[in-house]
């Protein structure tokens, strides 16, 4: 558990210097962070059997897949939706019984 102290500056930390001391200092806390990687492979390698979630967004004039397992999340466009490689991975998806996301909401405003 982090203590709680008062907001001060130590004197070697100053400008751009307090900026990235005090984002990393917040990454330690937030564990609602996902690592977003950008080859696929290594998602299909990582997945093992961890449950995982993704969901096909229309952009218009392209479609994106976004997938989830454990912490490590992989996003792409592609042209179409007949695109070999969107299919390779929505048949990945389906086989591991990953959980197709239709939309989300806070928890808070769930049953509002």
């Amino acid at each position: 558990m982090l203590a709680l102290r008062p907001l001060t500056k130590p004197s070697w930390l100053c400008g751009d210097r307090w900026f990235l001391f005090s984002a990393l200092k917040s990454l330690k806390v937030n564990n609602n962070l996902v690592n977003i990687i950008e080859k696929w492979g290594i998602l299909e390698e990582y997945a093992g059997e961890k449950l995982g979630f993704y969901r096909l967004l229309d952009r218009g004039d392209k479609a994106e897949i976004r997938v989830q397992t454990g912490r490590i999340g992989y996003v792409e466009q592609f042209d179409s939706l007949e695109d070999e490689n969107l299919k390779k991975i929505l048949d990945f998806c389906r086989k591991r019984g990953f959980i197709e996301l239709s939309e989300h909401i806070r928890d808070e405003d769930f049953f509002k």
